[in-house]
């Protein structure tokens, strides 16, 4: 696999599970009644939290792992399995109104929710943070931070333009797409337990 077919892979892993389109409906709840500046600022700081959180965890996560004694196949299997859950989570999303969470935002968009919720856990969920220590245990580091920059830049400019995107495909747009990510996730969630497993069994 050459250097740009794996930077390919990693990028649209990192962001179908990161999945902006799912955090940029809760951004537009948080922020609708802000100035522009201060819509700014909400999407930068949650972009750089996340961002922040995934490289702490693509170089820190293995060294943790290997001081609690958990093998790579073992977090194959669990980080799998936390991905499958992210997934089922974003495919059952789509189906479910947004009333609930607009209700409790319009206090909390005067509040610096931009590192909690949005950095995390909306955008560096455990899904993601499995992730990012498993694919740098199998691609390029170089790659892997590459990918985790260009989906947090790829995350700003979504939110900073999310208001105009979300007059054209609508709320119903955004989940339709959620749920198209979740099916994907779903699929790289069991090829990782998989391979978990395999290298589990030494088959």
């Amino acid at each position: 696999m050459s250097l740009f077919t794996q930077f390919l892979y990693v990028t649209i892993e990192l962001f179908v599970v990161v999945d902006p389109f799912a955090a940029m409906i809760m951004f537009i709840a948080f922020a609708k009644e802000e100035t522009d500046k201060e819509k700014r600022r909400l999407a930068n700081d949650a972009t750089i939290a996340s961002f922040l959180i995934l490289i702490f965890f693509a170089f820190v996560g293995y060294y943790i792992l290997l001081y609690f004694g958990i093998s790579i196949a073992a977090l194959e299997i669990a980080g799998g399995i936390l991905i499958l859950l992210t997934s089922i989570e974003m495919v059952t999303e789509g189906d479910k109104p947004s009333g609930k969470k607009g209700e409790s935002t319009e206090g909390e968009a005067k509040r610096d929710v931009g590192i909690v919720p949005l950095g995390t856990p909306l955008l560096a969920g455990p899904g993601a943070i499995s992730l990012v220590i498993l694919l740098m245990h199998d691609y390029n580091h170089a790659i892997v931070v590459l990918g985790i920059i260009v989906v947090s830049v790829v995350t700003y400019l979504l939110f900073i333009s999310s208001f105009f995107i979300y007059k054209i495909i609508k709320e119903k747009g955004a989940r339709a797409l959620t749920r198209v990510f979740g099916i994907l996730v779903a699929g790289f969630a069991v090829q990782y337990i998989l391979t978990g497993a395999l290298l589990f069994f030494h088959i």
